[in-house]
């Protein structure tokens, strides 16, 4: 506004202004509080995303260590122990057979 029109205005009508320009003032106020609070709770979940997708990226390297782990330890236990068959081998001998044996009589096949 213009400072003609100010000086023409009457003490009721400047009063007006004012009040109204106080009120607007304190409406704006409320709202910069409101979208700041927002804006500090939207800072707040990208601090927390930006720390989960952290964990997350330590837990998948701690499970291929343990993969990595699990791999070398079946290797070493592949290498250590020779395959077991549940069947009997031509080299194996039943008790029965083995009873026989030490008897001294002979094997009837």
């Amino acid at each position: 506004m213009d400072s003609k029109r100010l000086r023409k205005s009457s003490r009721q009508e400047l009063l007006e202004m004012l009040l109204d320009a106080t009120e607007e003032n304190e409406r704006l106020r409320h709202e910069n509080e409101e979208l700041r609070k927002e804006i500090e709770s939207r800072r707040l979940i990208c601090q927390n995303t930006g720390s989960l997708a952290e964990a997350a990226l330590k837990l998948s390297g701690i499970f291929e260590a343990a993969n990595e782990a699990l791999k070398i330890y079946q290797a070493n236990l592949e290498q250590s122990e020779p395959p077991t068959d549940q069947s009997p081998s031509e080299d194996t001998v039943s008790v029965s057979e083995a009873e026989e044996l030490s008897d001294g009589t002979p094997e009837q096949s």
